[in-house]
């Protein structure tokens, strides 16, 4: 045969000219190469049509955490690897339905891949912003919300916190609390998560979306089905459409016109909040017995420089146990400390966090109603939370009186009997006998019905003594 003579052609000849020669197969080459590597890794690129304005399409990369021998948060039945990817999923279907984006995934099945492999496959696509999908837990499992990381350099801050005040807007609008949008860094001073710092290397802006608490019971409507899922990745892509202001015939949306305020780009690194509240104060006012306990009202004031409040918590046995933390949202307009920061601090400030995420929880002050049991006195304590749950204590207040009320019994009156005057219908109701007198006429009729019966007796017994008598004396003659 032909490749058997010895002046045939070996393939390793013609591979090698193949690929050192003509142009075109190493083309070929290359994209069977990619198209390979995109097999076995899940990678994945959808391209919706291009901008009706002739921009150049806006290219994201969605990024679904954890994947393969890395499952992420477990709880339950719920498994985070599975849950954001579905919700990538949706993210991408909403997201190709609006001109002029491009959309790719770093997976699309259940595989590991490393922090640096997805961002270089976001930075080899050309990606304009990288989004990390994710779901949340907490060690004590007593934290709820949702919350955005973002880098905490140049326009990668700017950028991100941009978006993420859009994403955060939409997910709160569902009924999530909201855990702001933050940064964080490692010892070395860079960003604490992998992927974002990975993005900074890139130059690309990146974010963490921590859609909610699977071990909170508070979170649990928010997750805890197929559908509802799904519904995170279209509001997901409803933030990147609203943020890009992209335009979709087929939802019959056009955010072309959405404007925001632009976040300056910071000139030094925002630097997450690293202290507790300056201090907690609480003052108490009613208290109301309800049901088997008391119910006291308190006003809870708490003053942190740097970030807003998020949660309180309280003991009212000093401190051997604690409620569970509630929202700290306020009921009182006016803030605690009129020189104290709103918040709302500019990222040029050497050292100084911006991470308020646009809500009026900063205000300090809250009016809140405790519940403490009945049948003991109670040593009370306040804890307040910031962004950054981190918290500061109030003094103890020893709180007396709370004794169970002793509650009279009700004896329940004796009925009072009720009489039925019968009146014939040409009778006159004037002419009709009171209840006194009915009640007299029956005693003497049941005198009268006793005399009788005795009367009745007393001549049966004599008839019986004479009819003996007269028996005996007949015996006699």
């Amino acid at each position: 045969m032909w490749f058997m003579r010895e002046d045939s052609i070996s393939v390793k000849k013609i591979i090698r000219s193949c690929i050192l020669y003509y142009p075109a197969m190493s083309m070929v080459w290359a994209l069977l190469i990619t198209a390979v590597v995109m097999h076995f890794t899940g990678i994945r690129a959808y391209a919706a049509s291009e901008s009706s304005d002739g921009r150049a399409p806006v290219k994201i990369c969605i990024d679904p955490g954890h994947g393969g021998e890395n499952e992420g948060g477990l709880w339950e039945d719920y498994v985070e690897k599975e849950m954001t990817l579905i919700v990538a999923e949706a993210m991408r279907e909403e997201l190709l339905k609006y001109d002029g984006i491009e959309v790719y995934m770093t997976r699309t099945e259940d595989v590991d891949m490393s922090l640096e492999e997805r961002v270089d496959y976001a930075a080899e696509v050309g990606a304009d912003f990288f989004f990390c999908l994710h779901f949340n837990l907490s060690a004590d499992h007593d934290m709820y919300g949702a919350e955005c990381w973002i880098s905490a350099f140049d326009k990668k801050y700017a950028r991100g916190y941009d978006f993420a005040s859009i994403e955060m807007k939409l997910l709160t609008d569902t009924g999530l609390y909201d855990r702001g949008i933050k940064t964080r860094l490692n010892s070395k001073g860079t960003n604490y998560y992998g992927v974002l710092r990975m993005c900074d290397l890139e130059d690309i802006p990146g974010i963490i979306i921590e859609h909610c608490h699977l071990d909170h019971e508070e979170d649990v409507p928010y997750y805890d089905h197929h559908d509802m899922l799904v519904e995170y990745g279209k509001l997901d892509a409803t933030a990147v459409a609203m943020y890009y202001g992209l335009k979709s015939d087929e939802l019959g949306k056009d955010f072309s016109d959405y404007t925001y305020e632009p976040t300056p780009v910071p000139s030094k690194c925002v630097r997450p909040d690293e202290t507790e509240p300056e201090y907690v104060d609480v003052s108490f006012g009613e208290t109301e017995y309800v049901d088997d306990h008391y119910e006291i009202t308190a006003d809870i004031s708490a003053y942190d420089p740097d970030c807003r409040m998020l949660y309180y918590s309280y003991t009212y046995d000093g401190g051997a146990h604690w409620s569970k933390r509630y929202r700290w949202e306020s009921t009182i307009e006016s803030g605690l400390d009129p020189s104290a920061d709103d918040g709302e601090n500019s990222p040029d400030d050497a050292g100084e966090t911006d991470t308020n995420s646009g809500t009026d929880t900063n205000s300090g002050k809250i009016s809140v109603r405790l519940d403490l049991p009945a049948g003991r006195d109670g040593s009370v304590r306040i804890r307040a939370y910031n962004l950054y749950n981190l918290h500061s204590e109030s003094e103890s207040f020893y709180i007396t009186g709370l004794t169970e009320p002793v509650i009279e019994e009700e004896t329940e009156p004796e009925p009072e009997v009720e009489y039925t005057d019968i009146i014939r219908e040409d009778e006159d109701e004037t002419d009709a006998p009171e209840h006194g007198s009915v009640l007299t006429d029956k005693k003497v009729a049941i005198l009268l019905g006793i005399l009788a019966v005795g009367i009745l007796v007393m001549t049966i017994v004599l008839a019986a003594i004479i009819v003996s008598n007269s028996r005996q004396g007949r015996r006699r003659r």
